[in-house]
């Protein structure tokens, strides 16, 4: 089944269209992705080391409680049939690797 020539002209203007814009808005996004990674090479080549390692270790700890605060809502101890609460869960993460190993 063949398309009508006209079909085809409007296809080709539209993508031809679409392409054009997404070309030109790109412009003001890349500028300001490049300042911003201009910016942190700056940083990283102007600023103490102590700096440096300070806001990396405050990311990274952030970083590391908001995954162990989902981990815990994540992963629950399964219910007891019993309906008690029984022996401290430890989860598979905590785990030492022979205590996942099944002989």
């Amino acid at each position: 089944m063949r398309r009508p020539k006209a079909k085809i002209s409007t296809d080709i203007s539209l993508y031809f269209e679409t392409l054009k814009n997404t070309t030109e808005d790109r412009g003001p996004v890349e500028e300001e992705e490049r300042r911003k990674r201009m910016q942190v090479v700056e940083r990283f080549q102007t600023a103490p080391s102590e700096e440096i390692a300070a806001l990396c270790g405050s990311r990274t700890s952030l970083l590391q409680s908001k995954l162990d605060q989902v981990f815990d809502t994540i992963l629950r101890p399964p219910p007891s049939p019993s309906g008690q609460s029984s022996r401290r869960w430890t989860p598979i993460y905590e785990m030492n690797f022979p205590d996942l190993c099944v002989y």
